[in-house]
């Protein structure tokens, strides 16, 4: 593998100057200074601007002076945590300065490659995304979700733990690919230990693969030659713990901008085109075959055991999306609604790793399988191909749904019931976390609640008054 770049983490503020870097990067750096100069200047110009809101207008104008403080804040005062899960794993409070895109161009093209405010998808939960009204704000969410527009990142889904990042990388350098990662971002244990990366390959800048099918750039014959690349790189990634599940939703990463993460840049000026990585991958891989390979590596069972193991779980799987689908369960409405396939594959684990892990010798390796399958299985369903079968219990909606014959009619019913219960929780949520400002003598506003809650403020001022109430009962 030929080594490029040296690890950079949280310090690289000159790169993007060097004209070591490739042409198309100093492209890229004069066309951010060019915007950062007319932003500058707009924001000037409209801060001298008089005001003609009136009093109808008396919301949005609160809001908007709310985020621009908040903006203010973050960009003075720097990033704080005040103590939550993420990721499974609870965060002690901790604080970080300044803006990580200041750090590195790579950095700055992922600003780039994520949509404006109003489109970007960010979250505090790998499996909650949701929209806020600014982005640099957003861009502090430790999972975010590119532009759906275009392709211009490889992501390779790691699932193990790496003694360091030193380790991981020496392992990356012992396949037979034509460069490093150009960042790796991951959680980064007490010990040094890297836990479940992320790692990101660019395209060269600018070359970027439309995805849109109404854009006259895009050709489907690019695109599919861009699915069959991701595909190949992640072939080669399964020895380290790649999940070939992760390529059906390859514009969700782990966000290396995010103070919840640890980064490393390995790679500044290598960007290898499709062309170039044609040369280096199978284009052609099977993703079942990959899941199988995948699942044997995971449990450590031979090939031939985890295959049998992998069928088993396969038809349960399947077994039970057919009866979820059949009741109009409505968390499984809900996540087919929202096109929610990592939701979905929880539910799916959490509901068969009970009885796969009685069944089996070693519930470990069965565990390990099923983790695999469900995955494959949540990505691979189509509900529209679904058998329907009337005769089978309806679950939580069967009242509401009696009566009615579509599919589409029953989901409906059955994603309102599951929607309610989502702002039930958002609204539990926001009530503790006014109790707990209120029990710090804090001064209570909306925008420090969806700051310490993780919401965003127009979601905090919608449910303001029902978790007031609730607070004071807390």
């Amino acid at each position: 593998m030929n080594r490029a770049g040296a690890d950079v983490c949280r310090a690289h503020p000159d790169a993007g100057n060097s004209s070591s870097l490739p042409t198309s990067v100093l492209a890229f750096e004069t066309r951010w200074d060019e915007a950062k100069f007319l932003r500058d200047v707009m924001r000037g110009s409209k801060s001298k601007r008089k005001s003609r809101h009136g009093n109808d207008n008396s919301v949005f104008v609160e809001r908007a002076m709310s985020r621009r403080e908040t903006v203010r804040q973050r960009l003075e005062e720097g990033f704080r945590c005040f103590g939550e899960t993420i990721g499974g794993r609870f965060r002690a409070p901790f604080e970080e300065a300044g803006l990580r895109s200041h750090d590195h161009h790579l950095l700055r093209c992922i600003v780039q490659l994520t949509p404006k405010a109003k489109r970007l998808q960010t979250g505090r939960g790998k499996g909650v995304m949701s929209q806020g009204d600014s982005k640099l704000l957003a861009l502090d969410d430790p999972w975010i979700v590119l532009n759906s527009e275009f392709r211009a990142v490889f992501r390779i889904d790691l699932d193990f733990t790496y003694r360091s990042w030193e380790a991981l990388r020496f392992e990356i350098e012992q396949l037979d690919l034509p460069c490093l990662p150009n960042i790796a971002v991951g959680f980064e244990l007490a010990d040094g230990a890297v836990e479940r990366p992320h790692l990101l390959y660019f395209l060269p800048f600018g070359s970027e693969v439309w995805a849109k099918r109404d854009d006259e750039r895009c050709r489907a014959d690019i695109l599919s030659l861009w699915k069959g690349v991701h595909a190949g790189i992640t072939k080669q990634f399964i020895t380290l713990g790649a999940d070939p599940g992760a390529l059906s939703n390859a514009l969700r990463i782990k966000n290396p901008l995010s103070p919840f993460w640890r980064y490393r840049i390995w790679n500044e000026d290598l960007f290898p085109d499709l062309s170039e990585w044609s040369s280096w991958v199978d284009t052609y891989t099977s993703r079942e075959a990959m899941m199988r390979e995948s699942a044997a590596k995971v449990s450590g069972l031979g090939l031939r055991s985890s295959n049998a193991l992998f069928t088993t779980c396969q038809q349960l799987a399947f077994g039970k999306l057919r009866e979820w689908h059949d009741r109009s369960n409505p968390d499984y409405v809900s996540a087919i609604t929202a096109d929610d396939r990592d939701q979905l594959d929880r539910q799916l684990f959490n509901s068969l790793v009970g009885p796969v892990s009685k069944s089996a010798s070693n519930p470990k390796q069965a565990q390990a399988v099923l983790y695999r399958v469900t995955s494959y299985a949540s990505r691979r369903w189509d509900p529209k191909r679904a058998a329907q079968n009337d005769n089978k219990d309806r679950g939580a909606c069967a009242d509401e749904v009696v009566g009615l014959t579509t599919v589409s009619a029953r989901q409906a019913v059955g994603g309102r019931y599951a929607a309610n219960l989502e702002a039930e929780r958002t609204c539990e949520r926001i009530a503790e976390t006014i109790a707990q400002l209120r029990s710090e003598g804090a001064r209570l506003t909306k925008s420090a609640v969806a700051r310490r809650s993780g919401f965003s403020r127009p979601t905090v001022h919608k449910h303001w008054e029902a978790a007031s109430r609730k607070a004071l009962a807390v």
